[in-house]
């Protein structure tokens, strides 16, 4: 361990980022660069991160799809 870091942390002091479920794995992909400028101005917009709004975007397909194939 190295000396003055907190044992804790990670553990004990967690952020609530108000899931009831913690974020374990990691999805990567590239885009344009004009894409991440887009979707850093929508973000900022809807006052959340690039992170939360590819999240929900991933939802709102998955949903779809879910209900595409089950028709």
């Amino acid at each position: 361990m190295r000396p003055g870091g907190n044992p804790d942390f990670g553990t004990k002091y967690r952020f609530d980022y108000g899931r009831q479920q913690p974020l374990s794995e990691q999805v990567k992909a590239q885009v344009h660069p004009l894409v991440k400028l887009q979707l850093q101005h929508l973000a900022q917009q809807k006052q959340c991160s690039v992170p939360d709004l590819i999240r929900e975007a991933i939802d709102l397909y998955l949903a779809t799809e879910q209900t595409t194939k089950a028709s």
